[in-house]
């Protein structure tokens, strides 16, 4: 089981900047990792909101981050001794946000260079919609993305955020699938 667990706090600071616009906005979160033969659990504790200077291209449907700004977001990873999150938004998705195809393949060149940056700590990312998100991650060989089954958002009260698993079911013209949503527990 993969889990990411997000404080209330800084889930919020994300949410207001994620949705700042009807532009695509993007924020890595940093993470300790606990890991076992069973179960992942990325532990958030900090993050980092690229700001405009940070993108080569910012529109409603797309980002492409500058390479110095890469750079920058991986060096304060490794000085932390964390995993990276690699999170961003698709604005007006509501609850049906998922992984587009350009995002499968930006992500999954990246996370190569991430376990290369950060000695092998987990990756992971995730799209975030008004009502919903999605995530992956990865670890150990980094062969190929791994199923995130629950992100919990932590406060008084823990919610439980399920993904909706676009990254392993891709959608198909004329074809709705039945996406999860934010579900509290």
């Amino acid at each position: 089981m993969n889990i990411i667990e997000i404080p209330k706090a800084i889930f919020a600071t994300a949410n207001s900047h994620f949705f700042q616009s009807d532009l695509e906005q993007g924020a890595f979160m940093f993470a300790n990792a606990h890991v076992d033969a069973d179960e992942m659990r990325l532990v958030v504790d900090a993050i980092y909101l690229v700001p405009k200077s940070g993108w080569e291209s910012q529109s409603e449907v797309y980002l492409q981050m500058r390479d110095s700004e890469r750079a920058k977001i991986m060096k304060l990873a490794r000085e932390r001794g964390a995993c990276a999150i690699d999170c961003h938004s698709h604005p007006q998705s509501g609850a049906d946000v998922w992984f587009s195809p350009s995002d499968v393949h930006g992500i999954s060149e990246f996370a190569p260079y991430a376990k290369w940056k950060l000695g092998g700590r987990p990756f992971a990312a995730i799209v975030f919609g008004e009502e919903s998100l999605d995530a992956v991650a990865w670890k150990g060989d980094f062969t190929e993305a791994q199923r995130v089954d629950a992100v919990r958002v932590l406060g008084t009260e823990t919610k439980v955020l399920r993904p909706n698993c676009s990254w392993f079911r891709r959608p198909r013209a004329k074809h709705r699938f039945d996406y999860g949503s934010y579900e509290s527990f």
